[in-house]
């Protein structure tokens, strides 16, 4: 099949990392035979301002590991600021793209990433055009973007009963799409997945080795944004509590984001910031080392659709310790690869956290569990396959 995918959120020179799940579904794509070719809009880089110069390097077409994709401008303002009209502005920016691409390159599907703005504008896009859209509801399209009510709240419902298929990463963000509106066709469930060639079992002594990390430690991993829905302050009170009793592990922490000088201070004050190493931003490829090295992979977050990051700890066969929120506690299974613990509670997280740490056998099921259904359902290979399905169904 010929396959357009349509996300603001894709790799490109100026932020290599951004929409790496999209890209890795758009890279399973391909290997299964399809023609799979890539538009992202990015904002229009205000000239005098030196925060948004990354933004006017991007070029208007490139090749991101072979997959072709398109760039063209839209108007944006940080912080969604736009509201509403983000929608009306991604209709605008794709609509004479998509056109001429048609002309030349007859694609039987568009498939959007994020029911707002990219689901809403392909919807009215792929009408015009005589094309069947497929968008996938992640979190924040269908839980955030609605709270705000209004207009904004009217747009998702408006993409939830036009686009021809929903596909939600989990029962949780089905269930909130359906609050939302009726849709053409039922609503289906496809995960997330991991990519198995960078994300599989490794050698813990390896891995520490080669990171510098100490091989006689207990150590806990974390790696994400350190934005507030993260949970990471409630990581921190976690090993602050348990370093009252001398049993504090080694914490690393991968990701940048507003909370780092926050964080960075807390630890201070509990006097844990030596038991806590930063690592800063890490590069794609390098994730999978440090989830090796950990003896536990942690996810404390405030909300989640189908946590990636998940899929990728269980596939390099890590006990996972998650908040019990959202879509999380269909991939954490409670007792079988890891522990579920309530958001905000740094007490039950210590313990949790501690039971996986010092009973080996535990840990050692939970581990064994987690790269066997990591394996078995939560590939991007596996989510490819269950999208063209879907892709076939609207395209006749």
């Amino acid at each position: 099949m010929r396959i357009l995918v349509l996300s603001h959120l894709y790799p490109s020179p100026a932020d290599p990392t951004a929409g790496t799940f999209v890209h890795e579904q758009v890279s399973a794509l391909i290997e299964l035979g399809h023609d799979v070719r890539v538009v992202s809009p990015k904002g229009f880089a205000p000239p005098l301002l030196k925060r948004w110069a990354r933004y006017r390097d991007v070029p208007g077409g490139d090749r991101v590991e072979g997959v072709p994709v398109l760039y063209p401008r839209k108007v944006t303002l940080p912080g969604g600021r736009l509201g509403h009209w983000n929608g009306e502005s991604m209709r605008i920016a794709i609509a004479g793209p998509l056109a001429r691409i048609r002309t030349r390159w007859q694609f039987d599907v568009i498939h959007a990433h994020m029911l707002v703005p990219d689901g809403w504008a392909a919807a009215r896009v792929g009408a015009r055009l005589g094309v069947p859209v497929l968008a996938t509801a992640h979190r924040a399209d269908v839980l955030d973007v609605p709270a705000r009510g209004g207009a904004q709240r009217t747009q998702v419902e408006q993409a939830v009963a036009t686009v021809d298929q929903v596909v939600a990463v989990s029962q949780a963000m089905k269930a909130a799409c359906d609050r939302l509106a009726t849709p053409k066709r039922p609503v289906a469930v496809i995960p997330n997945g991991a990519d198995t060639r960078v994300f599989f079992p490794r050698d813990r002594r390896e891995a520490r080795q080669r990171l510098g990390l100490p091989q006689d430690e207990r150590i806990v991993t974390f790696v994400g944004v350190l934005t507030p829905r993260k949970g990471i302050d409630t990581l921190i009170e976690s090993i602050g509590i348990l370093a009252r009793s001398a049993n504090a592990p080694l914490l690393t922490i991968g990701g940048i984001g507003e909370l780092r000088d926050a964080l960075e201070t807390r630890a201070r004050e509990l006097g844990v910031l030596e038991r806590i190493r930063f690592v800063g931003k890490v590069a794609h490829h390098e994730v999978a080392w440090w989830m090796a090295a950990g003896d536990v992979f942690c996810l404390p977050s405030l909300s989640e659709g189908l946590p990636t990051v998940v899929c990728e700890a269980m596939a390099c066969g890590r006990a996972v310790v998650a908040t019990a929120v959202d879509g999380t506690p269909e991939i954490v299974d409670d007792g079988a690869t890891g522990l579920l613990v309530p958001p905000r509670d740094a007490q039950s997280l210590a313990t949790a956290l501690t039971r996986v740490l010092h009973d080996d056998a535990l840990r050692q099921r939970f581990e064994h569990e987690a790269v066997t259904r990591a394996r078995a359902t939560y590939t991007w290979a596996a989510n490819a396959k269950a999208h063209v399905g879907l892709y076939e169904a609207i395209a006749r």
